[in-house]
């Protein structure tokens, strides 16, 4: 027993010798994990605090490079674009373009040589339905017609013969204009209802060798009917894509504001809106209308003037 409480003593004495030799140690390093932070110098925090602030600095003048470069790529867009975000955002059908107002255009674009569909101005009947044709048109209806000076002369003629009634006075006219080469096809109408495409086609008389003055394009793929975030989604895309088309084969238009093409005064002329073309030849039905009269004018039964 004394043996064995000599042994725990010893164990204890060496166990507190070893904790007493292990003291500075951990002391060491108790004042090393708690040593406070050296000093810094006011010289060396002011310098700090300059390259954090040249660092904000340059972060902000990126920024305002980003925001001017952003802003310089808006207002170089073209007017095509200019157009469909308008319309996009207001809903109108006629743009304006983008740019400054003040700036006169000068370019001048010759739209006798345009063409709706591959329909051109003064082409005959025949050249019409061969481009409807390719096209994918049909024909919808068509209207006869015949100058009212010689329905007039008609229409006494053949009441000087004894016809009387409105159908029977109607059907002679029309004979007559027929045998004489008078009536003529004044407008024919086609419908593409596969793309909803339609147009209408405008002739002269036969005094002008019943030519076409008159193109007039109209689509329903734009008008998507609705509301919702979907339809005026689709109803935007629709109007971008017409708009791109209309740019690609016509180019910019002489006049943006009333997004029209031509040499002006009565010359032909192309004019566009949101789904509608209109091509024109004011001076061939001016022409058509000066050769009338000049007919007129031979089976005139006035009194001769001797004044």
């Amino acid at each position: 027993m004394r043996i064995d409480k000599l042994y725990k003593n010893v164990f204890v004495l060496c166990l507190l010798t070893s904790t007493a030799w292990n003291f500075p140690a951990l002391a060491q390093q108790v004042d090393q994990n708690t040593q406070p932070a050296p000093d810094i110098s006011l010289t060396d925090y002011m310098s700090r605090e300059q390259v954090n602030d040249n660092a904000d600095t340059d972060t902000n003048k990126v920024k305002q490079d980003q925001q001017k470069n952003e802003e310089e790529k808006e207002e170089d867009s073209s007017w095509l674009k200019s157009m469909a975000d308008k319309i996009a955002e207001k809903g109108s059908q006629v743009f304006s373009g983008s740019g400054n107002d003040n700036i006169q255009v000068i370019k001048r674009s010759n739209a006798s040589v345009f063409d709706i569909s591959g329909i051109m101005l003064r082409m005959d009947k025949s050249q019409v339905f061969d481009a409807m044709q390719k096209r994918g048109y049909k024909k919808v209806s068509e209207t006869l017609e015949i100058p009212n000076f010689i329905r007039w002369r008609y229409e006494e003629q053949c009441r000087n013969q004894g016809i009387v009634g409105y159908e029977r006075i109607e059907n002679c006219v029309i004979m007559l204009s027929r045998k004489n080469n008078y009536q003529y096809v004044q407008k024919i109408n086609f419908n593409n209802f596969k793309t909803q495409e339609s147009i209408e086609v405008y002739f002269t008389s036969n005094f002008t060798g019943n030519k076409v003055h008159r193109v007039m394009y109209q689509t329903q793929a734009a008008n998507i009917m609705g509301s919702g975030a979907k339809a005026e989604y689709l109803r935007n895309i629709k109007i971008y894509d017409f708009w791109k088309k209309i740019n690609q084969k016509y180019g910019s238009p002489d006049n943006r504001e009333e997004i029209t093409w031509g040499l002006g005064e009565n010359k032909p002329s192309l004019k566009a809106a949101t789904g509608r073309l209109v091509l024109d030849d004011p001076m061939l039905l001016e022409l058509d209308y000066t050769r009338m009269s000049r007919e007129d004018q031979k089976f005139m039964n006035t009194a001769v003037y001797t004044f």
